[in-house]
């Protein structure tokens, strides 16, 4: 009786009709004791080598014969900047414009704002060059272009555009920081 039950509740299949013979065998002759006994030994068996017959949903040890697990799936075309909305800029208000210092081997003080875009959406964008005259509901554009020494910073802010003024006195690389053309003197 209680090896029929144990196989009732173990299995997810109907039983082999070999295993069900003997099964009813055993219970035909067992009693008292020798029938707890082949309970015992029973669900023992079951719960080691059922997972090799499809009897029992016991836990498959890991080994280089265990079964494959589920594969992940792959992210590589996952969106860097997802925020941008597959747009190159995205305009936004200043909620709050602090500092932060970078990870490990770098030592600075970098300037960030933490915008709330168009869309809706807060985000944290790092302020380049020298000096910024930024302060809270100043109006920004925001482009990708993550800080890899700043945590959590994904995007850049425009300099020259809307309330971001451009760097002063800037000669080299004017164009990443919207500073004008000097006039020939």
């Amino acid at each position: 009786f209680w090896l029929k039950y144990l196989l009732k509740q173990v299995q997810p299949a109907p039983l082999p009709t070999r295993l069900q013979k003997i099964a009813n065998s055993l219970m035909a002759r067992s009693t008292g004791l020798l029938r707890s006994t082949i309970f015992l030994a029973s669900a023992a068996m079951i719960a080691l080598f059922g997972v090799y017959i499809g009897l029992s949903p016991a836990v498959r040890m890991p080994g280089v014969n265990a079964p494959p697990r589920k594969k992940k799936k792959c992210s590589r075309n996952r969106d860097k900047t997802p925020e941008l909305c597959k747009g190159p800029f995205r305009a936004g208000v200043c909620t709050r414009v602090y500092t932060v210092s970078p990870k490990k081997p770098n030592s600075a003080i970098r300037k960030v704002a933490r915008l709330k875009l168009s869309t809706g959406v807060p985000v944290t964008a790092y302020i380049p060059g020298e000096g910024h005259n930024l302060q809270e509901f100043s109006s920004v554009i925001m482009r990708g272009g993550r800080r890899k020494d700043l945590i959590g910073v994904k995007y850049t802010l425009v300099r020259g555009v809307k309330d971001l003024q451009p760097v002063e006195k800037r000669r080299q690389g004017r164009s990443k920081y919207g500073t004008p053309k000097p006039e020939k003197s």
